[in-house]
């Protein structure tokens, strides 16, 4: 592979992780939710998934986030005095802490998505679709090199 081909794919993953996560940012200041992150709005987004699928145990947030307890104990502390969060003790195992999005934070959650399917259409709006064919497979194999990557580091 050329240095010009790797030095361009380089400069695409930069430009467009940090693109991505400024123009969500953006947004959610623009729709009222100017006080959070989007690291915190990812916590509270995985708060949501995982409630739904009855994993939204502290632990199971934090390997979902692939981050350390003490860093989910860090955000979910910010963002229970935010009103995005609350704490809850499982009451058939009093050891086990439910992590559950508030009222305030199921609409923040419900915005992110609103985010993101406005960026998808963005972008599906400007390809060709054999353009958008092409796109989402090579970047399923990105996504597969990340998430092998993701699973060798732990």
């Amino acid at each position: 592979m050329s240095t010009d081909t790797r030095e361009a794919l380089n400069r695409f993953l930069v430009d467009i992780f940090h693109s991505v996560l400024r123009n969500e940012e953006r947004k959610l200041r623009q729709t009222g939710y100017n006080d959070l992150s989007i690291s915190e709005m990812h916590v509270i987004e995985a708060a949501c998934l995982l409630q739904a699928q009855g994993r939204n145990t502290a632990k199971g947030l934090a390997d979902s986030l692939n981050i350390t307890p003490g860093s989910l104990t860090a955000s979910v502390n910010v963002l229970e005095q935010k009103g995005y969060l609350r704490r809850s003790r499982d009451p058939e195992d009093r050891r086990r802490i439910h992590i559950t999005p508030t009222p305030r934070g199921l609409g923040a959650e419900r915005c992110h998505r609103a985010i993101h399917e406005q960026m998808i259409d963005d972008v599906l709006g400007s390809l060709r679709h054999d353009e958008a064919e092409v796109l989402v497979q090579a970047l399923e194999g990105v996504s597969r090199f990340f998430s092998s990557e993701r699973t060798n580091d732990t």
